[in-house]
Formats: C-alpha cells, sequence, structure tokens
C-alpha cells in the first residue's frame, strides 16, 4: 500500500502531536496538530494513524552477517565462546552450504530485521577461498527477493584474511564484480603484525581499483598490543579516502591506555573514518580470557562520539556459532548499548537510538535519513510515546514505511519481539 501520510505521530525531541506528508519517496511535510485528528474517509488507506505513537527514521543496521544467520544447528556448539572457536566451528561448516541454503536463510534473517522496523542493513559477506562464490551467490539472490521491502548493501569479507588465504583476493574481486558494493577485511585474522598491515594495503588497493568504500572488521580483540585501527586511519589519509572508510568493532580501543586511546580516536576524527560497535556479540565474545574484574568488550563509543566521529551500533550475528541469541531486533542492541556504556541521561539515550537510526544511516552514506522535511519515506511508527519509552520497552512497530509503501506489519514475519508489544 503506497502510503501518503502518517497523523497523531509524536516526534523525538519535540512535544505534541504531528502529521508527516508523503510523496515521491520523500517526507513533504511535518505539522503540528492541533489535537487528535480521526482519518476521513477520502484518506482511509492512504494515511496512517500513529495512535500517538512515536515515529523514527526506519532503524538501520551497519553491521550484520547474513551468510551466517540461522547457522546455529548446522555447526558443533562453540563450547568455549570465543570468537576463535566461532571461527574454527564455520570454517569447517561453510565448505558444504549451498547457495540455496544461504538465500532461505538470509531471506529470513531480513525479513526478521524487517519486522522489527529495520529499512537498510549493511552485510559483510565471506568470500574467502573455503566459502567461494557459493556465499555471496545465496545472500544476493536474497537482496534481490526483498529489493521492495529494504534497502541492503554487501561488503566482501575475507574471513580467513588475504595473506593466510591469498586466493581471497581474487575472489573478492569476483565478488565485486558481482554486484557486491564494498571492500572487508580482518587484519587481525593475519599471523603477524606485518602481513596485517600488508593485508589493509590490499583492502585499499582493491577499494581504489573498484572505486569504492570500506568497511573492515578491526582489532576485535581484548589485546592492546592490536594496533590496526590507527594504521587503518593513517592509510585512509594517506591514501585519500576520507569519508570512504568504516572501522567496526574496534574492541582493543578499551583496552589501551587513556593517552594512547585519545591519540586514536583523535586520528579517527582526523581521518573521518566511522565506527560501528556491534553490543550483543562484542559483550558476549570479549572478556573471555579475563579473570575478573572482565572487560566490557565494547568500544569507547561515548569517546568517539564527544570527539565528533560518527559511530553506530549493529546486531552482527543472528543464531549462529558466533552469538546464539541474536534477534534482528536493532532496539535491543540500543538497550545493550545504554547498558554497557552508561548511556542512560536523556541525551545520551537520543545518541544511543541515533546510532541504529540517523547516525547508522550516515555510516551507510544514506544521506537524509531522518523523520523530518526532505527526509527519506522510509519510517517507522512505535507504539511508545518517547525515546526512554522506546528503549525502555523495545516494542515492535505498528508500522514500517520503505520508500513510502507499507512494509509491514507481516502477520508475525520475524520472531518474537525482545521486549513489550
Amino acid at each position: 500500500m503506497s502510503v501518503a501520510g502518517i497523523i497523531n505521530a509524536r516526534r523525538r525531541e519535540r512535544d505534541g502531536l504531528w502529521t508527516f506528508r508523503l510523496a515521491g519517496g520523500r517526507i513533504t511535510a511535518v505539522e503540528a496538530q492541533d489535537g487528535h485528528r480521526e482519518v476521513g474517509k477520502a484518506e482511509a488507506g492512504e494515511m496512517i494513524d500513529a495512535d500517538g505513537g512515536l515515529v523514527t527514521p526506519s532503524l538501520v543496521d551497519p553491521h550484520v552477517h547474513l551468510d551466517l544467520a540461522y547457522s546455529l544447528d548446522l555447526v558443533p556448539e562453540n563450547e568455549s565462546g570465543t570468537l576463535r572457536e566461532a571461527i574454527e566451528l564455520w570454517s569447517r561448516a561453510k565448505v558444504d552450504l549451498s547457495a540455496e541454503n544461504v538465500r532461505a536463510r538470509a531471506r529470513r534473517a531480513i525479513e526478521a530485521e524487517i519486522g522489527f522496523g529495520t529499512g537498510v542493513l549493511r552485510s559483510h559477506v565471506d568470500v574467502g577461498s573455503t566459502a567461494g562464490m557459493r556465499l555471496c551467490e545465496g545472500v544476493l539472490a536474497a537482496r534481490d527477493d526483498t529489493s521492495r521491502e529494504c534497502k541492503i548493501q554487501l561488503v566482501a569479507f575475507p574471513q580467513d584474511g588475504l595473506i593466510r588465504d591469498p586466493g581471497a583476493v581474487e575472489q573478492m574481486r569476483e565478488a565485486l564484480r558481482s554486484g557486491v558494493d564494498l571492500v572487508g577485511g580482518i587484519p587481525h585474522i593475519e599471523r603477524v603484525q606485518r602481513d596485517g598491515i600488508r593485508h589493509l594495503e590490499l583492502v585499499f588497493d582493491l577499494a581504489e581499483e573498484f572505486n569504492t568504500n570500506i568497511d573492515v572488521h578491526i582489532d576485535e580483540t581484548d589485546d592492546a598490543q592490536s594496533r590496526y585501527t590507527e594504521q587503518l586511519a593513517a592509510m585512509t589519509i594517506e591514501r585519500g579516502w576520507q569519508g570512504r572508510v568504516n572501522a567496526s568493532h574496534v574492541c582493543a580501543l578499551s583496552s589501551y591506555a587513556d593517552v594512547h586511546a585519545a591519540k586514536v580516536i583523535d586520528l579517527l576524527a582526523e581521518a573521518r573514518v566511522s565506527v560501528v560497535a556491534n553490543p550483543g556479540v562484542n559483550l558476549h565474545l570479549q572478556g573471555r580470557y579475563d579473570g575478573y574484574p572482565k572487560r566490557r568488550g565494547l568500544t569507547r563509543v561515548r569517546e568517539l562520539l564527544d570527539a565528533g566521529v560518527t559511530c553506530a551500533a549493529g546486531q552482527d550475528c543472528i543464531s549462529d556459532p558466533f552469538y546464539p541469541l541474536g534477534t534482528g531486533q536493532l532496539l535491543e542492541q540500543v538497550f545493550l548499548l545504554v547498558h554497557a556504556e552508561h548511556m542512560s541521561s536523556p541525551r545520551r539515550i537520543h545518541q544511543a537510538i541515533e546510532m541504529v537510526c540517523c547516525r547508522a544511516g550516515e555510516v551507510l552514506g544514506l544521506g537524509r535519513h531522518r523523520a523530518e522535511l526532505g527526509g527519506t519515506a522510509n519510517l517507522a511508527v512505535f507504539p511508545v510515546e518517547s525515546a526512554l519509552e522506546l528503549v525502555r520497552m523495545r516494542p515492535r512497530p505498528r508500522f514500517v514505511v520503505h520508500g513510502g509503501t507499507l512494509v509491514a506489519p507481516m502477520g508475525g514475519r520475524g520472531g518474537a519481539s525482545g521486549g513489550a508489544r
């Protein structure tokens, strides 16, 4: 159904009720209401009644692995719960996966995210030598299947490295020729620092060859000696790729001495490198080798935000050997972030919410992904009245609009909500 507007809506940081008018895939007007409106007969079927609910931009998942989603029953149990064991288990399991199996699981994950309010997502896709192109083909097909409901960016991800797995370089080229959008990387997977730095150089070489952006898994470890983030930022400046690079995870930053962490954060800001944390997965996987007190595993989100670094939060994993608990509900990630990073003040709660909509949209280069005049007609309507209640209750949205078209509710698609309904 094409949506002409939304009435009786609430907005973050604004009082009263509002009407949104939509046309041509944009928000063409945002008007204050004197009071509650009734949908007229001429408007029925074209206007959505928010009934006092909060309207936000559709949620944006800046980091997920659709090829891994719902694979928990395809691999042995990750007994240690560590990232290392998860990678080993996945390396063995992916050898036997078909493109059609990946397609079905990826589509299920996309539909789950849509049902929780997601309108745009970025997925990393394993294109290492062991994975071949089967995983990529499956996710590309799932993206085509859901193109009218959700916008999806794909990242060519060399899970097993580029030096340890030299065949992955050509696999990444093939993926980029096939429709994958960005170059990924994971330098800390390499055997020694020299190889990790060479890994990053290859990532930038590929980005220059295809004139595309970069999104790398980097320093996903508690090891304070893992220093690839600063190498990434320095290369970004040297290669002239400012504003085109994202650093995912950046967990080691939390283990650095404060003086060095401040230097790295300043360098990220100078290079205009954005950062994506994945609260659930970072909290689950990191600190596994610690006694007490245990490190939380998250990067320094508040310090990055305060330095002007664009930050977002992602789901990362949905029911797989890396994280058995993922659901695709981004508000759950906001809830975890608020706890783990002590972002409970009103200002910080608004920042945390924006990390899965407005700020995440900036990471993905979406332009005006905001619930305001001129913004895209990608919106979610939640049955709460305030930002605090949105995070506290984490409800499923009443409606999700994508490109001016109603795409949810979907009759219960997407699994159970992590919070109140």
